[in-house]
């Protein structure tokens, strides 16, 4: 019996070229991604907390899985947390258990704990950070809390890099926030991709699985005005393309099959 023809074997590869998350190691680099790294860098190293912002699907938890792997273990010891609704208590134990710190249900002597903790790592080791994506999912009031948990007045025990929407940016204008606000100094933003890195990008997922760039150049630009330099969108818009070629049995992704994914508005 014939084994069956599947998108994987149609296109041989092991990987997904466009998975819905980050594409395939190794991310894609670009300039504008390259400077907010460097930045990035420069504020942790002064001991600053930063805010990074962009819309959806332009690269933000790709620039927190470079950003943790460039970081020198010599000099921090990070803390990775994917942002949610939680209460205080749980916030400062998601920040305190990754660390090796003790914590508890009831916020007081979770604070307690958790500033001891960190009052000794940070005097006897590599910095304390914590890096928080998707930090709009967690309430501002707690946000506010840990921050002022994480300093004191001749120095910082846990340096923080809060990533987020536009929106949350945006929020931090209010003047109840001002706060949190002022102590977020530096507020760097991801941009979109151009049209070049916008091929590159493309060019580089396909390397990244051992396969050749399928898509035909002359639909590039049409794709790239859908996607509006959002690697995610442009991910989502490339998967539904190689499900139509595999389906026509094409192993390019034509101009005709581009148009027929723009034209069925693919979410």
């Amino acid at each position: 019996m014939a084994t069956p023809i599947t998108l994987r074997s149609y296109f041989g590869y092991q990987r997904h070229p466009f998975p819905p998350a980050c594409a395939p190691e190794p991310l894609f680099r670009y300039e504008a991604l390259e400077t907010t790294l460097r930045q990035a860098h420069h504020a942790l190293a002064n001991r600053l907390h930063l805010l990074v912002s962009a819309p959806a699907g332009l690269g933000k938890s790709c620039f927190c899985r470079l950003l943790l792997g460039e970081l020198n273990p010599r000099d921090f010891r990070p803390v990775y947390l994917v942002g949610q609704p939680l209460g205080v208590p749980d916030l400062l134990r998601a920040i305190a258990e990754p660390l090796g710190l003790e914590s508890s249900p009831r916020k007081g002597t979770a604070a307690r704990l958790l500033t001891d903790g960190l009052e000794k790592l940070a005097a006897a080791g590599p910095q304390p950070l914590a890096v928080i994506d998707e930090a709009d999912q967690i309430p501002l009031d707690g946000l506010d809390f840990l921050r002022r948990l994480a300093e004191r007045p001749d120095r910082t025990l846990l340096s923080l890099v809060l990533v987020a929407t536009d929106t949350f940016a945006r929020l931090l204008a209010r003047p109840a926030l001002a706060p949190l606000a002022g102590r977020l100094p530096v507020r760097l933003r991801l941009a979109p991709l151009s049209l070049d890195e916008a091929a590159a990008f493309i060019a580089h997922a396909f390397t990244a699985v051992g396969m050749n760039d399928l898509l035909a150049p002359a639909a590039l630009p049409a794709l790239y005005t859908a996607s509006g330099g959002s690697p995610r969108r442009l991910g989502c818009l490339l998967a539904a393309a190689l499900e139509r070629a595999y389906q026509k049995r094409s192993k390019l992704l034509t101009d005709e099959i581009i148009q027929e994914i723009l034209d069925a508005d693919i979410p």
